[in-house]
């Protein structure tokens, strides 16, 4: 809400003379429009004046009153584009943008009619540039008639919207696309909104979501549950979001019906499709999703997947016509994708001719990974029991997939068949041993690792996702995940905790922790786009078996722009299956910063493993600096890329670090080597080292090689810090990091 010190109980007399706009000097009910001093809007004629005036758009704003722009009240219209920043040129550039601060203080502004053939960026704000913001603001009963990128609050947002509400209904012509409920386009942050809003679109439209309608931004705690509508030949159409093409969706949900006519594509319960740099997480949609004759990739949550969706459930039916296919519970099809820790109720149904249903996909295809999932509901085929597909419809199986530990209801689906996972008994579903024996994470298990995602409810049932529970009784973390007061991390559970906070969140290690007696089947922390702060502690006995995980390591993947600096992992071990492709005991996979790290311990690589190193597997795009690995490492396939320090270095940088661990049975690998196993595509290693291997051992030229007594000498570590970074025992021991409490011998 707005601070206290922007509100008014009552208007003054006096009214506050405002900078003029284009069309007519307009008085606002008071302010200057300075951030502590917001301009007080109370009338339809105040709102409006803001337009496109230069002077206005970059200005803070408080709303007084409610308002109403019926168009049949003093004041009020029909608008022919958006009522503020309303150039809607298509191709203009650079059009207006809000760059201000709106602040709705929980007030309404009704009735907002708009109707136009050939503007676009519609809605109350036409375009909200990357700094503005909009605040606590309703926006009832507004009705939207135009070609595309249409939202009631705003046709296009690259800044910030907050805890806003809509409703009402949108209607586009043909070829329409770019349209939510709430904003058109978004690649900025939408937190704590909710759309309830009939979006009805014609023809060969797409990218039409209920609250979003093509998304590369951050959506986090909100929800829609209006319907979408759209026409024949349309595409990327989703209860929550048309199109993710990038950006997350986190803790959020739809309930709308999605539906389109004949030859449409990618339809989701919550998102149309999403693409490879896409993830969803925390989320549920029980929207009824159906298409017409001829459709494919329809599913319960994500219609077309090629990102990443994890800890989500699906409950609602997926119905598509004559000769349609990809139809699943939760996707109608994944492609390099990963799904994993999800579970499909509704049912699924196909007309004569259609193929690949799949109670929770229906065809999975090049590089998709299933783990930990189930599916239940019932499969029908041109109105009969199907009888197969009862986890997945169909599988590519030229290249790549991965399943896991997944399974679905034989008796519940009236599926004998799958083209993946295991069928059980619905009283085999019910049962808690059967996941302990396939090594869930279950709640109250501290031996399967402390992240707590399952609970296998106490009056029996199929497993349910903690992260929804009501009350939620999950282990709590200290701290407020800032910069100034990052989230505390003392114990095995704390750790385990972190999957459940935002991945942008600051992290700082408060204590050293031992993790013995725990063994985790996937990467700890899966993903990190924030902080870690190791702050000099050191994180003991981490043990992975079978990973379950396409990326594998304390943190899965370490992503663009994230850090993990002062930070000491000993005796770890890591033993892979087939289903983990990028190892390594810091991370699977750094497209970020690794800095100031050591890690000690064994690493090995199971047969369908990709790269497999000491601190990180696969460094891509990434920083590691000033780090070391003194781990064990083995790999089995010759396709592994093997390095002491790092598997693989694809247009990374690597540099003032060293690797003295061994690397065995790496002789069939094609690219194996003591610091690095495999350089490419413009990546830089300098001021890294070796330990020497003997006369005839492995080395392929990445890095300097020092024999062991040269690996205890300062003066052969060119151009270290030895005064802030870097310590050394001459001629005794390795060099060790500044924050290392290992004192020389006298």
């Amino acid at each position: 809400m707005v601070p206290s010190m922007f509100r008014t109980s009552c208007l003054t007399a006096a009214m506050v003379a405002t900078l003029a706009s284009s069309a007519a000097a307009v008085e606002f009910a008071g302010g200057t429009g300075e951030p502590a001093d917001p301009y007080q809007i109370a009338t339809v004629e105040q709102l409006v004046s803001i337009g496109d005036d230069p002077n206005l758009l970059g200005r803070h704003y408080l709303l007084v009153n409610d308002l109403d722009l019926d168009p049949n009240l003093p004041g009020g219209r029909v608008f022919d584009g958006a009522a503020i920043a309303h150039d809607g040129q298509p191709d203009a550039a650079p059009y207006p943008s809000f760059v201000g601060r709106f602040y709705g203080d929980g007030h309404a502004i009704r009735n907002l009619t708009i109707r136009t053939e050939t503007l676009q960026y519609l809605g109350l704000f036409g375009a909200v540039g990357a700094t503005g913001r909009i605040y606590d603001l309703r926006v009832e009963n507004a009705s939207i008639e135009g070609p595309g990128r249409i939202g009631v609050l705003a046709g296009s947002s690259n800044g910030s919207i907050v805890n806003c509400h809509v409703d009402g209904s949108i209607r586009t012509a043909d070829e329409s696309n770019w349209v939510g409920g709430l904003v058109g386009t978004n690649g900025g942050g939408i937190s704590d909104c909710h759309a309830a809003v009939t979006l009805t679109a014609s023809d060969r439209s797409f990218q039409l979501g209920g609250l979003v309608g093509v998304h590369r931004g951050r959506i986090v705690n909100s929800r829609a549950t209006g319907d979408v509508t759209a026409g024949r030949g349309s595409f990327d159409a989703g209860g929550l979001v048309g199109g993710c093409l990038g950006g997350s969706i986190e803790n959020s949900h739809a309930t709308g019906h999605i539906a389109a006519s004949d030859a449409s594509w990618s339809l989701g319960g919550l998102a149309g499709s999403a693409d490879s740099s896409a993830w969803i997480v925390f989320c549920h949609a029980g929207s009824p999703v159906t298409g017409g004759d001829t459709c494919r990739d329809l599913g319960g949550l994500v219609g077309h997947l090629r990102g990443e969706m994890s800890t989500s459930y699906a409950t609602g039916s997926v119905t598509a016509g004559d000769r349609s296919r990809s139809l699943g519970g939760l996707a109608g099809s994944v492609l390099g994708g990963t799904v994993s820790n999800a579970y499909a109720t509704g049912p699924v149904a196909g007309g004569s001719g259609s193929r690949s249903l799949g109670g929770l996909i229906g065809q999975v295809l090049t590089g998709g990974s299933v783990a930990n999932c189930y599916a239940t509901g019932s499969l029908m085929h041109a109105g009969v029991p199907h009888g197969r597909g009862g986890l997945i419809g169909a599988v590519d199986g030229t290249q790549r997939t991965d399943f896991t530990q997944s399974f679905w209801d034989r008796q519940a689906s009236g599926a004998s068949e799958s083209a993946a996972g295991v069928g059980l008994t619905t009283e085999q579903m019910h049962e808690v041993e059967t996941f302990r024996v396939a090594r869930w994470d279950l709640a109250g298990a501290r031996s399967d690792g402390t992240a707590d995602i399952w609970r296998i409810p106490a009056d029996g049932g199929y497993p349910q996702l903690t992260a929804f529970d009501d009350p939620n009784d999950l282990h709590a973390l200290e701290g407020s995940g800032t910069s100034y007061d990052p989230y505390q991390i003392a114990t095995p559970e704390d750790l385990g905790a972190i999957g459940r906070y935002s991945r942008y969140a600051w992290y700082k290690l408060a204590a050293d922790i031992d993790m013995a007696g725990i063994t985790w089947a996937r990467a700890p922390v899966p993903v990190l786009r924030g902080y870690f702060n190791g702050n000099g502690r050191r994180i003991a006995n981490l043990t992975i078996e079978g990973a379950a995980a396409t990326d594998c390591g304390l943190f899965g993947r370490i992503e663009s722009g994230a850090w993990v600096y002062d930070l000491g992992l000993d005796d770890v071990s890591i033993a892979t299956t087939e289903d983990a492709t990028n190892i390594g005991a810091v991370a699977g996979t750094n497209a970020g910063y690794i800095v100031g790290c050591c890690a000690k311990g064994t690493v090995a690589a199971g047969a369908g493993s990709l790269a497999v190193g000491g601190i990180v597997g696969s460094n891509r795009q990434g920083i590691v600096a000033d780090s070391y690995a003194t781990a064990d490492l083995s790999a089995v396939s010759a396709q592994t890329r093997v390095g002491g320090l790092v598997g693989f270095n694809y247009s990374g940088t690597i540099s003032g670090c060293y690797a003295a661990g061994r690397v065995m049975n790496a002789g069939a690998a094609r690219h194996a080597g003591p610091l690095v196993g495999r350089d490419l595509q413009f990546s830089r290693i300098a001021g890294c080292y070796f330990l020497a291997p003997p006369p005839g051992g492995l080395d392929n030229g990445l890095g300097t090689p020092l024999a062991d007594g040269r690996m205890k000498q300062q003066a052969s570590f060119v151009d270290w810090d030895f005064t802030r970074t870097w310590a050394i025992c001459e001629d005794q021991s390795y060099p060790r990091l500044r924050w290392e409490p290992s004192p020389c011998d006298p």
